[in-house]
């Protein structure tokens, strides 16, 4: 029942992070980017790290794998905020949406 637990908290990982690949390819710009990337990959690895400790049991030695998911889910989202803040300051312009009516 462990093992199964395990890996389906790997495989949702592994699923979230590749759709947060497929917005970062799809995505218009810098921000827009940012949210897809910043979510699914702070999520996606701690769900993997996770998945990884449960499967090896809890012990000591694998105590590493619980202090490098609390690091990801820290360090994530200040390392997100840290570019969106580098692309306002260089005055990077988001992109517009168009209206479905509007001319190009």
């Amino acid at each position: 029942m462990i093992n199964i637990i395990s890996y389906l908290l790997i495989y949702v990982g592994l699923v979230i992070m590749f759709i947060g690949s497929i917005g970062i390819a799809r995505l218009p710009d810098i921000y827009a980017r940012l949210q897809a990337s910043g979510a699914s990959d702070t999520v996606g690895v701690v769900l993997i790290l996770v998945g990884f400790l449960i499967r090896d049991g809890l012990k000591l030695s694998d105590s590493f794998l619980g202090l490098m998911a609390v690091f990801f889910f820290v360090t994530g989202p200040i390392v997100t905020h840290s570019i969106a803040k580098s692309a306002f300051l260089s005055k990077i312009e988001p992109s517009q949406a168009r209206d479905e009516g509007e001319d190009v």
